[in-house]
């Protein structure tokens, strides 16, 4: 049996970031993940995200960031449309002050380097593999039970355990979701023509799709959210057919694309905890929230989620106070679940948006998005979300 101050269910990045928060504070920490530990194989690309420079501010305090984006593609510039309209939107960096907009990460390369990093830290011990057999609290500890026999008891719990969290199904604790009738076929690929650092995103009448540069000039990950019936339409083609098909879909932006991986897809749920608190449990990252992939903000959202909550128990601790008080797990509710319902709301309104087909208001999306695109104050305040730097941010992820 182990005395630990917090045990963190969920080795992702999530997990693996809050544990290198808060490993200087000096606390016993443990990590738990049913996977396996990350390795230093090869990069593949085939799923990825797209960090902003508030998460990426967050990553270079915890000495990450400069082999992560060493790994990275870094994008100077967006641009978004609509498919068989004139309406288009575009944003550029500003050097020096803002040399790039974001990068473009391989989430395992992103985990890789969070563990490495961690394992500097000899008061945090990671069972990977590990499989939970019980999880239970009471007033004062929270016990996890794992299948090999070990015993973990600690302070506070936190589940970082993703979209089908094993710590909010055992708590109990209420989930609001809806289908998006869609489904993300993510692949990469080749492009004909170079795609010069611009991360671009067109919406069809079906879904959107991404073009997500990668470190090669001439490859991209693409992420194409399409209605269900479109998408498995588009899995069963054969590579040669799928290529036109995303070509055409794409406009040619990038001439004509070809695949060099395979197709993955996974199907597009919007969930929302009602409660991210109980007791000494508390949530965090996907399994307290998942957002439709259209704005790449999930992994952001995630980060700032750790960021968040160690701050409470950084303060905590240094009031001399406990840290898995219970007025402070509900402030980090609280700060948290505001902009976790702001980002849900925005990403809703976008996708039902851009989902309707009636010609009246294909006219008007493609106005508003030019409207936008010349007004300086508005676009202004688009690209600050797009950055991170709008919203009440942790103190790390700050200018």
């Amino acid at each position: 049996m182990q005395n630990l101050d917090i045990t963190i269910v969920g080795g992702g990045s999530a997990g693996l970031t809050l544990a290198l928060l808060l490993a200087p504070l000096g606390l016993q920490i443990a990590v738990v993940e049913q996977g396996a530990a990350p390795t230093s194989a090869e990069l593949n690309y085939q799923r990825v995200s797209a960090l902003n420079p508030a998460s990426m501010r967050l990553l270079n305090h915890l000495g990450v960031a400069d082999p992560t984006m060493a790994q990275a593609a870094a994008y100077s510039s967006m641009a978004v449309w609509e498919a068989d309209s004139f309406g288009r939107i575009e944003f550029s960096a500003d050097p020096p002050q803002l040399p790039q907009l974001g990068w473009i990460c391989d989430n395992e390369g992103i985990r890789q380097q969070l563990y490495q990093q961690l394992q500097t830290h000899n008061n945090v011990q990671c069972f990977f593999q590990a499989k939970i057999s019980q999880l239970a609290q009471t007033e004062r500890e929270v016990l996890v039970q794992l299948a090999s026999g070990d015993i973990l008891l600690s302070q506070l719990l936190v589940g970082a355990d993703g979209v089908n969290s094993f710590v909010r199904q055992q708590q109990q604790l209420p989930l609001t979701h809806w289908d998006y009738q869609q489904q993300a076929i993510v692949a990469r690929i080749h492009c004909q023509e170079p795609h010069q650092g611009v991360a671009r995103q067109v919406f069809l009448p079906t879904g959107p799709l991404a073009l997500l540069p990668l470190p090669d000039a001439q490859q991209c990950s693409i992420v194409w959210s399409a209605d269900t019936a479109r998408a498995e339409q588009l899995l069963a083609l054969d590579n040669n057919a799928f290529n036109q098909a995303l070509s055409a879909a794409s406009q040619s932006a990038l001439g004509c694309l070809t695949l060099t991986s395979e197709r993955h897809a996974f199907p597009l749920t919007m969930r929302y905890a009602s409660e991210w608190v109980r007791g000494r449990v508390v949530l965090v990252a996907d399994a307290a929230h998942s957002i439709h992939p259209l704005a790449g903000q999930g992994m952001n959202l995630g980060l700032m989620d750790v960021a968040a909550l160690a701050q409470i128990i950084e303060k905590q601790l240094q009031s001399g106070k406990a840290l898995a008080e219970p007025r402070a797990l509900l402030a980090y509710q609280r700060w948290r679940k505001a902009e976790a319902q702001s980002m849900i709301g925005t990403m809703e309104a976008f996708k039902r948006g851009f989902s309707n087909k009636q010609p009246a208001l294909k006219l008007l999306r493609g106005a508003g998005l030019l409207l936008a695109d010349k007004l300086p104050g508005l676009k202004q305040k688009l690209m600050a979300a797009a950055l991170g730097n709008s919203g009440d941010l942790p103190d790390i992820a700050k200018y």
